[in-house]
């Protein structure tokens, strides 16, 4: 068994919580909350999803505690859940239209198409009944959205089933895509192309900040090469204060303070945290996956070599690295 922890020494603060008994005590918290517009385990994001000069933009704020994606289809992306509105945008006009979202457009199982283009010439987007999805062809978008042509092409009521068995690989292409996720000391920028129903992060194809008091995205490079599964959307931790990055397909995973974010992606900082880890009886690499934060000093993932899956943990700051929950052969 192999690990390595790189450390930078810090002395970790313990915030004392201050518990309000009286109703107007929790009523002032939660007031505060809604003011201050981010509460703490919560980042607002925008989504833009160009195709054929329509541009589709959600927006919302996504769960960053460790239960957000608790239910969701495994081809929903975790953002999903978190959606506010869907607004249209024109090449040559500048009127946005917006389409009414209530959480009941997601159904019970978590699917929800991210890309409103899956189906190659047409929008689809949630009516407000339950599982009820309009299908219009971008020819006629506009006229649909301003009621000039009131009634959609299709009204689905399945389209998990629709897309997936009515449909032919040859009406799926890929749309552009960006999502940027607004961290309180930095924006988080995802480029790609989404093709069909699969998740956005299998789609990435980069990932760049922009950071306080500049006008430019400053571009993450990884060590080695990620591919489309090991994108993810899940970088910081539930108290805003630690990203966590994979290099390379067979590892290792950094973690990165905000404080030391700028230096690190110039080149000129090492991560505060480095985690890697090698079985013991074999000399191959081992491919290194789900890596998520699980407390604000916690992180798990996965590692596969040779026909076996480990589970591990790590705790910011232990000298001896990941611990092995278990093994699955």
């Amino acid at each position: 068994m192999f690990a390595v922890s790189h450390l930078r020494g810090k002395s970790l603060v313990l915030l004392g919580l201050l518990l309000f008994q009286y109703h107007w005590g929790i009523t002032l918290g939660r007031t505060e909350e809604v003011n201050s517009g981010l509460p703490t385990d919560r980042v607002s994001f925008e989504l833009s999803i160009h195709k054929a000069g329509v541009t589709a933009v959600f927006t919302g704020k996504r769960r960053t505690d460790r239960d957000h994606d608790a239910g969701l289809d495994p081809r929903t992306d975790s953002i999903a859940k978190g959606i506010h509105s869907l607004t249209f945008f024109f090449e040559g006009d500048s009127q946005g239209y917006p389409i009414p979202l209530q959480d009941i457009a997601i159904g019970s199982n978590g699917f929800f198409p991210m890309n409103v283009f899956a189906i190659d010439g047409f929008a689809v987007f949630p009516q407000e009944v339950r599982s009820r999805w309009s299908i219009v062809d971008l020819s006629r978008l506009r006229k649909f959205l301003r009621g000039q042509k009131p009634e959609p092409d299709q009204i689905v009521d399945d389209l998990q089933h629709y897309i997936g068995s009515g449909l032919s690989e040859s009406g799926f292409k890929s749309v552009e895509f960006m999502l940027r996720l607004h961290y309180p000391l930095a924006t988080a920028v995802f480029r790609g192309y989404a093709a069909g129903t699969l998740p956005l992060s299998s789609g990435t194809e980069s990932l760049s900040f922009l950071l306080p008091n500049t006008d430019e995205a400053v571009q993450f490079q990884p060590a080695g090469t990620l591919y489309p599964s090991d994108w993810t959307f899940d970088l910081i931790s539930p108290d805003h204060n630690h990203l966590l990055l994979l290099q390379d397909h067979y590892g290792p995973y950094h973690i990165i303070s905000f404080a030391y974010l700028a230096q690190y992606l110039d080149g000129h900082n090492e991560p505060d945290y480095l985690i890697d880890w090698q079985f013991a009886e074999s000399s191959a690499d081992a491919v290194l996956s789900q890596g998520r934060w699980l407390t604000n000093d916690m992180i798990s993932f996965s590692a596969d070599c040779c026909g076996t899956t480990a589970a591990l943990a790590y705790k910011l700051g232990n000298d001896e690295g990941p611990v092995l929950h278990h093994t699955n052969d």
